[in-house]
């Protein structure tokens, strides 16, 4: 009868560990938050977005950096809520007058950026735009409501010109005797 509440509770936890999702912030191309890597369009002005994804909580503020890659130039930061320290791109703090739907993707900022490349190239290739803590604070997440607690986030890596991953086609067999 032990061995069987122990399998139960064990399979139980599985189950609640496996459908968790972790918070994160990430920089996206679109307003959409889909897009995750993109080419270089050209020296023109382009906007990104930062979104709070997965907290599951009223959010009353958030804190971050953007580390831009040299593919491009930030330029401004937009859409921001009342309080704001800093910028994206040297680290931000941002304080919101009510607390926000962090159940659903809450977008944070949009960010106005210039193109320093048109097209592909060396250096160009996997330029990260990487999410990382707020170097003043030291912190990566948001703060709830209504306990005003940090609630830490993941910071997420998109990539401006991705190589592709090499393939070819094979059979399994092929990739069996790989490994004979």
């Amino acid at each position: 009868m032990r061995i069987a509440t122990l399998v139960v509770a064990a399979l139980l936890a599985t189950v609640v560990v496996a459908s968790a999702q972790v918070p994160y912030i990430a920089v996206y191309f679109d307003p959409y938050h889909t897009q995750e890597t993109k080419d270089c369009p050209g020296f023109v002005v382009d906007y990104w977005y930062v979104a709070a994804v997965n907290f599951n909580t009223y959010i009353t503020g958030a804190d971050f950096m953007v580390q831009y890659p040299p593919a491009v130039t930030w330029l401004a930061d937009l859409n921001l809520p009342p309080v704001v320290i800093g910028n994206t791109a040297t680290g931000l703090s941002m304080g919101y007058a009510l607390p926000q739907n962090g159940y659903n993707v809450l977008e944070l900022c949009k960010v106005q950026v210039f193109w320093n490349c048109d097209h592909c190239a060396d250096p160009y290739y996997n330029n990260q735009v990487k999410v990382v803590a707020n170097p003043m604070t030291g912190f990566l997440g948001v703060t709830d409501y209504p306990n005003f607690n940090l609630v830490p986030g993941t910071g997420l890596t998109t990539l401006i010109c991705p190589l592709g991953v090499p393939t070819e086609d094979t059979t399994w067999g092929q990739v069996k005797a790989l490994y004979e």
